[in-house]
């Protein structure tokens, strides 16, 4: 109960952190995706739709997954909370260790 009362003021920013890390590891996912959409668009639409979709795309995202992330870390159980958190960023680890980025 302490760790999620010490927590309390930064959930937000630890959202933000599950948001930008959870891009990470899936944002080649979505890269490939694109590329495969876009792959027989003339040079200058490829160009353009890259640009759309790294401004656009991830910070929305961004701006949209982070409340609800918030929204449910807030809604958690405050025992739960810093276990919930603490295997979400393992999940996102193992993912990252799959995929070779560590």
């Amino acid at each position: 109960m302490d760790a999620a009362r010490m927590m309390q003021p930064y959930l937000s920013d630890i959202a933000l952190a599950l948001v930008a890390t959870s891009l990470v590891v899936l944002g080649d996912w979505l890269n490939r995706t694109l590329k495969r959409s876009v792959a027989s668009w003339w040079f200058i639409a490829r160009i353009a739709a890259f640009v759309l979709m790294c401004t656009f795309g991830y910070g929305l995202l961004t701006l949209w997954g982070q409340p609800i992330i918030y929204r449910v870390l807030s809604m958690t159980d405050p025992v739960w909370r810093p276990a919930l958190i603490l295997v979400c960023f393992c999940v996102l680890g193992v993912i990252a260790e799959r995929k070779r980025y560590l």
